[in-house]
């Protein structure tokens, strides 16, 4: 598979919509207004991986140059930790802010269980680092602990969120700078994460 990490544009809005209806269940998925309000207001803080072969997959949504496999999205505040009113108010985001907030690790069912999450926060980590933010912070359940913290994420314990009623663990990694204005983000080392077979 040949793969391409891209921001999003509104021509991407139907591929999204479709990934993140087959990742979460409704009371968990973000709303059609909630993701034009945010492909709109930040769309560099979509993180959309690109599957670029001209197989045919068994995975409907495709976008311009590609089938949309997975993607990250999430604003950046100066808010520390993540709040239930970020999802829905894309005017919160500000783009100089200390924390990149994450919303949403989508990877539709049929690329799962190859590395694609993995591949794709590796590259929100490196963008953050070079953007001089303190760090990242999302919310997950229980079961996805583990797999953050591989990553190098530090699990807070419980999140105040209730977003869809469901118990959420609040990760956050904090991110070191040495100090200069131009970091070199690509010097940074994060944990290599085997796909899962």
């Amino acid at each position: 598979m040949h793969m391409l990490i891209r921001h999003a544009t509104m021509e991407d809005l139907d591929a999204i919509e479709a990934v993140e209806a087959a990742c979460f269940p409704p009371a968990e998925a973000a709303s059609n207004e909630s993701l034009t309000a945010r492909v709109a207001t930040y769309p560099d803080h979509f993180w959309l991986l690109i599957n670029t072969d001209d197989d045919d997959t068994p995975f409907p949504a495709n976008v311009e140059d590609g089938t949309l496999v997975g993607f990250v999205d999430g604003m950046a505040t100066n808010e520390p930790n993540l709040a239930d009113g970020m999802y829905d108010d894309a005017d919160m985001h500000d783009e100089h802010g200390d924390w990149q907030m994450i919303f949403g690790v989508d990877v539709a069912p049929v690329y799962q269980h190859r590395g694609c999450a993995s591949h794709l926060l590796r590259q929100v980590i490196l963008d953050a680092a070079k953007a001089g933010r303190k760090g990242l912070v999302l919310t997950c359940k229980e079961r996805l602990v583990g797999f953050y913290a591989r990553l190098g994420f530090v699990d807070e314990g419980l999140s105040d969120s209730t977003h869809g009623n469901v118990v959420w663990h609040q990760m956050r990694l904090a991110l070191a700078h040495d100090g200069e204005a131009d970091h070199d983000a690509k010097t940074l080392e994060f944990p290599q994460v085997e796909p899962a077979v």
